[in-house]
């Protein structure tokens, strides 16, 4: 099974089951990419060392959690300069390293937490089938990119 328009996914990766545990739909997600590219030297390597499964959750759909049970890849580095030898497969368009929610829910919980500050959001997110505490709503908040400030001019001040 490919992705589907209820949950789409980047390229690479494909949709092997879908199955209901207690209102929560688990979703097995498998890379199929023949190579990952190395973050610290750049390299693509084809070697597959191990896998292992990641356990994120998603956007809801029809109001119902979404939990991916993401398998994905270790390779080798076989760049002899580089210090690491092993490294993780690296999907930036779904999910960050080390996150437990994908892109697009932790954009939604951003913009619910923007406009509701922790407690509000809090309740409504479970309202929204999104399974988040207020100490994440404002953990995320953390995340968002500051705009940069461009020049500064003092007002209230007789100029010469």
């Amino acid at each position: 099974m490919s992705t589907t328009p209820f949950l789409p996914l980047p390229d690479g990766l494909d949709i092997t089951s879908i199955s209901e545990v207690s209102d929560v739909l688990l979703v097995q997600v498998t890379s199929l990419r023949p190579s990952s590219v190395c973050p610290l030297c750049a390299e693509p390597s084809s070697a597959i060392h191990s896998s292992y499964q990641r356990k994120p959750m998603d956007l809801p759909c029809v109001g119902r959690p979404i939990r991916l049970l993401l398998t994905v890849r270790k390779f080798f580095c076989r760049e002899a300069t580089c210090s690491r030898k092993i490294f993780t497969e690296r999907l930036p368009e779904l999910l960050q390293p080390s996150s437990r929610l994908t892109i697009r829910l932790r954009n939604a919980v951003q913009e619910i937490g923007l406009a509701t500050c922790g407690k509000g959001g809090e309740r409504l997110c479970p309202k929204l089938g999104m399974a988040v505490s207020d100490v994440t709503l404002l953990w995320s908040l953390h995340l968002v990119p500051i705009p940069a400030v461009g020049k500064v001019r003092p007002t209230g001040y007789a100029t010469r």
